[in-house]
């Protein structure tokens, strides 16, 4: 074993292996190609080829980082390249951008590996306490990179286990993080243990009996998550009380089309022809009189206000699905500001009263997507860059702004990849949205791992904030998940269609939240 350790410190190549095995471990911890099981291993290598180190040894760690961080990030969001190509952009830009983005997401990396570098040299042997130490450092970096610059907190490593209903289930109190924490906790634990045996020549039937209390650990989670999935699957058949009818709407418009003027009246028509096929579906089955339409992210082809034919079109639906019912209509669309000097990523709730349409309440997108939203540090960018001058922009939203079509039905909207950011999420419900709505545009990812990442993210904002989430996607993935996080409904990428979903809502004020 003494030979193995030495042969180990001395070959600087296998360490980059294990760095490269961390990588691919991680890709594959991730949909849609991964699993579960990976992630609890797949940062063991790393921490194992950064444990090998001998003192002084800061530009290895550099590079057992970037190798980890670089080939794994670039897996997991290949997909903004093709993003690139279909917004019209040369692919080598996409290329640029994922490899800059990855660069970026492996700093946080390797100021971990960093730490943990540090207390081998400091200490030379990894203590429950430092265990838990780094394990909460990985945290605090997976928090920084979902806040600063705009913030992306993309997979982090928590998401990896969105299939994995008992052990989300603590996220209402620490939301994915804690998830994160558990992840990080099992994969230091592995690697420490497997240093004991190869360096410190503890015998394994030692590092057994040390397993079984992490393993017992684990259990004590996944139990606690079975029972809370119960006991909120009970709660939520017993709620009884006013009851909504709800409509998600997928229009599957490809993204060439949805702002070419030629297909306008193509995309009307679309909607059009679903929402009156779900209209007469919920009249014959006399399932509520109580209706909520929910359109997808800039599902209107066009200016809703400003544009006299989209306006009087949605005016005849929206008063079409009031005879027999009382219907909402949620709608994304862009719009302008009060004197057209702004420009609005928004959701506007519609119903038709007193002859007329009703505008009940806007949102206005709060997160915007930099650079393709808005152009972040415009002033300074178009010093160099003279095409940035071109680029228009969005202006964010200022309101956490809580729809309601009663007293005790109150919601929120997220838009597009607002649903990625738990904090900001948890500001909605906190303000008084008793269920959240996710609406998108995810044409742009094609047939990538994208629209199904995208997807996962909106299950643990159902743990963490226990209420039911409701998913309207262009081109999908639409569906429903449970405040137990259970995905009751969902559609299939590129199928035109809706589906009806009838609840009497279910929220609980979470800890997280």
């Amino acid at each position: 074993m003494f030979n193995f350790e030495k042969k180990f410190k001395k070959f600087f190549y296998y360490q980059v292996l294990l760095a490269v095995l961390s990588s691919i471990l991680l890709f594959f911890s991730f949909p849609k190609f991964g699993s579960k099981i990976f992630v609890w291993f797949s940062l063991t290598p790393l921490i194992l080829s950064v444990i090998f180190l001998p003192q002084n040894n800061i530009k290895k760690i550099f590079v057992l980082s970037f190798v980890t961080g670089i080939v794994a990030y670039c897996g997991v969001l290949y997909w903004i390249v093709p993003t690139f190509v279909v917004s019209g952009e040369h692919w080598i830009f996409g290329v640029i951008s994922v490899l800059l983005l990855s660069i970026y997401c492996s700093i946080f990396i390797f100021i971990f590996c960093l730490f943990l570098y540090l207390y081998k040299q400091v200490f030379n042997k990894f203590s429950i306490f430092i265990i838990i130490s780094l394990s909460s450092l990985w945290v605090l970096l997976e928090y920084l990179r979902s806040v600063l610059f705009s913030g992306f907190p993309w997979m982090l490593l928590g998401y990896s286990q969105y299939d994995n209903l008992p052990i989300i289930q603590v996220a209402e109190y620490f939301g994915v993080y804690g998830i994160s924490f558990i992840i990080v906790f099992v994969n230091i634990f592995i690697a420490v243990k497997i240093s004991d045996v190869i360096v410190n020549k503890i015998s394994v039937g030692l590092v057994l009996k040390n397993v079984v209390g992490v393993v017992l650990l684990y259990l004590l989670v996944y139990f606690y998550g079975i029972n809370k999935i119960k006991v909120v699957e009970k709660q939520i058949q017993e709620k009884t009380g006013n009851s909504l009818s709800i409509v998600l709407l997928q229009g599957n418009i490809d993204q060439y089309k949805k702002w070419d003027e030629k297909y306008k009246f193509e995309i009307m028509q679309k909607y059009s022809s679903i929402v009156i096929k779900s209209y007469h579906q919920i009249v014959n089955e006399n399932k509520n009189c109580k209706v909520l339409f929910i359109w997808p992210e800039s599902s209107v082809p066009g200016w809703l206000f400003e544009d006299k034919v989209l306006y009087d079109w949605i005016t005849n639906l929206v008063r079409f699905t009031n005879i027999n019912l009382c219907s909402y209509h949620l709608v994304g669309t862009v719009r302008m500001g009060k004197f057209y000097n702004y420009y609005y990523n928004s959701a506007v709730l519609l119903t038709y009263e007193k002859q007329i349409l009703e505008v009940k309440k806007i949102y206005d997108k709060i997160h915007l997507v930099p650079f393709g939203e808005y152009v972040p540090l415009r002033n300074l960018l178009s010093k160099f860059i003279k095409t940035v001058n071109d680029l228009g922009e969005f202006t964010k939203g200022e309101k956490y702004t809580v729809f309601n079509l009663d007293e005790q039905t109150k919601f929120s909207v997220l838009i597009c990849y607002e649903s990625i950011f738990p904090e900001l999420v948890a500001k909605f419900v906190s303000s008084g949205a008793k269920f959240l709505v996710n609406i998108t545009n995810d044409a742009w990812f094609l047939n990538t791992s994208a629209p199904y990442q995208h997807f996962i993210f909106n299950i643990f904002r159902a743990v963490e904030n226990r209420c039911f989430l409701f998913r309207a996607a262009n081109t999908g993935i639409s569906g429903v998940i449970s405040p137990s996080g259970k995905v009751l409904l969902k559609t299939n990428l590129f199928e035109e269609g809706y589906f009806v979903y009838n609840t009497n809502f279910y929220h609980k004020n979470t800890f997280y939240t």
